[in-house]
């Protein structure tokens, strides 16, 4: 029977964290996982290319009165 070897990233095991004193339980395995998320396009909004109530858009009144300039 062959002497069982130990890999870091295949099991979890506990590391000693000097800056806090304290012992951490890591799980690289986690890692290794297969994703069984759900991927979500995000959703299509409507945004117009000129908004005259936004202060930053271009050629919309600020509230001290100037005028932003166009950039072309």
């Amino acid at each position: 029977m062959e002497p069982s070897t130990f890999t870091p990233s295949e099991h979890q095991h506990v590391r000693y964290n000097p800056l806090h004193d304290d012992w951490v339980l890591v799980s690289a395995h986690r890692m290794g996982r297969p994703w069984q998320g759900q991927l979500e396009k995000p959703p299509q909004e409507d945004i117009p290319r000129h908004d005259p109530k936004n202060p930053l858009c271009p050629g919309a009144q600020r509230a001290g009165g100037q005028v932003m300039w166009c950039w072309r």
